[in-house]
């Protein structure tokens, strides 16, 4: 085994010492490039619904388009085109109601979650006051 002399230990100790504060510099990089990313949002449920929607109409259409040119007949028309007419009301009834539910007048998710938490809360602190009028009373 080769014994190092002083000047070939630092020379190495420098070199270890610089690609740690390299190393140690890219994982900084990395943090600060997820903090500016942030977490990936979902869409929202009703616009998942109508791409779905949209998907099923555009797939009937294609369906109907193939059948017709291969039996040269349209009855399959007057099957099929109740799938689209039932499902953009439904669309339609859905988008209608989360607008009025998403509105400044309408009731939310997290106002009715508000309300009974403070409902709750007031209820708990009504029954401490009284246990504690009874104990002391």
């Amino acid at each position: 085994m080769k014994h190092l002399s002083e000047k070939e230990y630092e020379i190495r100790l420098q070199k270890i010492r610089e690609r740690n504060a390299s190393i140690e510099r890219r994982n900084k990089l990395k943090e600060e490039r997820v903090k500016g990313k942030g977490k990936r949002k979902l869409p929202s449920t009703s616009k998942m619904v109508l791409f779905g929607v949209v998907a099923i109409c555009v797939q009937i259409v294609i369906f109907c388009e193939y059948i017709v040119s291969v039996t040269e007949d349209t009855s399959c028309l007057y099957a099929l085109i109740g799938i689209p007419a039932t499902l953009a009301p439904t669309v339609w009834a859905y988008y209608s109601k989360a607008k009025a539910e998403n509105t400044e007048g309408g009731i939310t998710y997290m106002t009715a979650m508000a309300q009974y938490e403070s409902a709750e809360s007031e209820h708990i602190n009504e029954e401490i006051e009284s246990s504690m009028d009874d104990s002391v009373g």
